[in-house]
């Protein structure tokens, strides 16, 4: 539209320029006016034959002039109308009478505001005329709307100019008129399409042919963790899984062998670590010449769908036929509205629906012809006159210009007794600053409730199977200290009565026994400490992890004499917590960190922490022996060792402890090695 405007103006400019040129010889007419001198008969004739040919030189240049003004006009693509001093139309070009649909006989001669019974009375247009030309001799794109009876409404962009003729006793206008209607539209369409996007709760991610991330909307933000300034310019490839290494390659050469990459599952890494299951939608985004110029992303967060089926049979039935239905309706998909799977409607601001996508059709049983243009409380013989969204929409949405996880819960004729989470956006039109539309987002989580409900019975069954166990463990560990106090008893006795009496290979038969009954009870003594950190209550109170630390620290350090280790310590967030069991897993962790670095001549242990939005990760990482990542499942469970005793003392229920103290906090815990490069322990803790 720039080029367009910039070659208007220079015709504009053209035809000022021929007015100018006319204007001169005009002038030189009125210098070749007989003069009333007293001269000879021949001398004036030589002189009125003379001026008679100049004069027709003149006037065969007028007519050029003008011939080469009108051509001007009848060039310029836009509508151009010329008015006199009095606004009255003195030429019109083709583009207007072909535009605005009317006849010469109509137009010239006319005043502007008089054409088409009076279509041109426009408040807008009286204000430019009659009000900002007469101060200023031109003005540029001046913005004037209105709806004619011929064309429809319109948005123009109006330039004017105001020239003076020769005389300089009168002037006329020149009017260049350019539509942008259809380009309002297209801005229009691009403010809902961003607010779409942005409202969206899967992740829509743009990237370039080389893999560059581009755009990253707020659902990206909450699956991936990371900001659109943290990620915008990175490589797609940082979210990939260590485990899908060469996945990327594999998506685009199917996409380029034109296979349709849609709802594909796999995995992907957070920026906190975590890996992620995903289901992903990929487009391809091209420019207005067809070329393609990239891709578009929009990937699902499955990561709760996925351990709901590890654990219920049920639940993976449901979701999978969720998940069918959702594919089904995602396969006519033509644009970002229609790939969301909620059911999307937006309202304009008399709360009449004015787009809809085709998941809300599919999902509440409606057609499009019962939908827009109605008010949503009359959908469906009043069936959306629900008390809830009348107060969203009437009394929070006016103070709040976007509302999340509304719910909702209603008994529809068609679809039964539902349970909905409404998020809400209200977003003002860039072209009329009075009018607002709604975006309304709605989904339907009945499954999930249903589901939760499922999860929270088994939960509790777990927690009394776990209660139950301890009860058995702890039983368990006491009735075996009887025994083995006797058994240690009566070794003492054979020592201390018959050990002169014994063979050498005797002793070394008793020292065994000794040794392996203290074992024993060393493993007794922590499995009572496991099953009792299992019924201890938590006692909350706010903890200075530094403080902690440093104390744990200087204890791990007095139990490892004569050893070079180099202690770094972050600092560490305070949380909220068990001042006694988050003590003790750091002294297991530090304990173990000073342990399996025994074979460094420098030891070097780290102590940090990464303040996430809802939790803090606390680490250990240290330069010891590490261990192979196939094994890390097994290093939270209880007598689960790595190493042999010879190599590494120690029971295998310290891990146990920690993970059992960590869950109890609401948070979780793993781990990260490498064979003899170290290894890293993190646990979270919620805020």
């Amino acid at each position: 539209m720039k080029s367009d405007r910039k070659t208007k103006n220079e015709l504009i400019a053209e035809l000022e320029f021929v007015h100018r040129k006319v204007k001169k010889l005009e002038m030189l007419l009125k210098k070749h006016k007989p003069t009333e001198q007293d001269i000879t008969k021949r001398k004036r004739a030589e002189e009125e034959q003379q001026k008679s040919k100049e004069l027709e030189v003149i006037k065969n240049s007028v007519g050029e002039t003008n011939e080469f003004s009108d051509s001007i006009i009848d060039t310029v693509h836009e509508p151009l109308i010329v008015l006199d001093q009095d606004l009255r139309i003195v030429r019109v070009n083709r583009s207007f009478y072909e535009f605005f649909k009317a006849e010469p006989e109509e137009t010239l001669g006319q005043l502007i505001y008089d054409l088409g019974n009076k279509q041109w009375n426009i408040p807008k247009l009286r204000e430019l005329l009659e009000t900002i030309l007469p101060q200023k001799a031109s003005f540029d794109n001046y913005e004037v709307e209105h709806d004619f009876a011929t064309i429809g409404r319109r948005t123009m962009l109006l330039n004017a100019r105001q020239i003076e003729r020769a005389s300089g006793k009168e002037r006329i206008i020149l009017l260049a008129i350019e539509d942008i209607t259809e380009r309002r539209k297209l801005e229009k369409a691009h403010s809902q399409l961003a607010a779409i996007v942005e409202s969206a709760d899967d992740a829509i991610i743009g990237k370039d042919l080389e893999g560059t991330i581009v755009s990253w909307n707020n659902g990206a933000e909450l699956v991936y963790g990371y900001s659109a300034a943290e990620i915008a310019g990175k490589s797609i490839s940082i979210l990939m899984s260590p485990d899908h290494p060469d996945e990327f390659k594999k998506l685009l050469m199917k996409k380029s062998n034109g296979k349709l990459v849609q709802n594909y599952e796999t995995q992907r890494r957070r920026k906190d670590g975590k890996i992620i299951d995903v289901s992903l939608t990929i487009s391809p985004v091209m420019d207005i010449s067809g070329k393609i110029i990239g891709d578009s992303i929009i990937a699902r967060d499955i990561t709760e769908r996925k351990e709901i089926e590890a654990g219920l049979e049920k639940t993976r039935k449901e979701l999978a036929v969720i998940k069918k239905t959702a594919d089904e309706a995602s396969e006519f998909a033509e644009s970002v509205i229609n790939t969301v799977r909620e059911p999307l409607i937006s309202l304009d601001q008399d709360l009449r629906v004015v787009t809809v996508s085709r998941s809300f059709y599919d999902f509440f049983k409606v057609k499009p012809e019962e939908t827009v243009g109605h008010r949503i409380y009359d959908l469906g013989n009043d069936q959306w006159d629900i008390p809830k969204l009348r107060e969203l929409l009437e009394t929070i949405l006016p103070q709040k210009a976007s509302f999340d996880n509304y719910e909702v819960e209603h008994d529809f004729e068609t679809i039964g007794k539902r349970t909905m989470l409404l998020n809400a956006r209200q977003i003002q039109r860039t072209s009329k600053t009075n009018e607002r539309i709604i975006l309304l987002a709605i989904e339907d989580i009945t499954e999930r409730k249903e589901i939760e409900a499922g999860l929270e019975k088994t939960r509790k069954e777990l927690e009394a199977a776990n209660k139950e166990l301890d009860a058995f463990s702890y039983s368990v560990a006491h009735d075996l200290r009887a025994p083995l106090r006797h058994l240690s008893g009566y070794v003492e006795l054979l020592v201390k009565h018959f050990q002169s009496e014994l063979s050498e290979k005797g002793v070394h038969y008793l020292d065994s026994i000794a040794d392996s009954t203290h074992q024993m009870g060393k493993l007794i003594d922590t499995l009572l400490q496991f099953s009792k950190i299992g019924r201890a209550d938590i006692h909350w109170s706010q903890l200075e992890m530094n403080g902690i630390v440093q104390e744990v620290v200087e204890t791990v350090s007095k139990d490892n004499p004569g050893r070079t280790i180099e202690w770094v310590v972050r600092k560490l967030p305070s949380v909220s917590g068990d001042d006694a069991t988050l003590r003790l897993v750091w002294i297991n962790l530090l304990s173990n960190a000073a342990k399996f670095t025994r074979t460094r001549k420098n030891a070097s242990i780290e102590i940090g922490a990464n303040d996430e939005t809802k939790e803090v990760i606390f680490f250990v990482r240290d330069n010891g022996v590490g261990f192979d990542m196939k094994y890390a499942q097994k290093l939270f469970g209880v007598f689960q060792r790595l190493h042999s005793s010879a190599e590494f003392e120690g029971t295998g229920v310290g891990l146990a402890n920690v993970h059992r103290i960590v869950l109890r906090h609401g948070g979780h815990t793993w781990a990260e090695a490498e064979l003899d490069k170290g290894a890293t322990f993190y646990f979270s803790i919620p805020k």
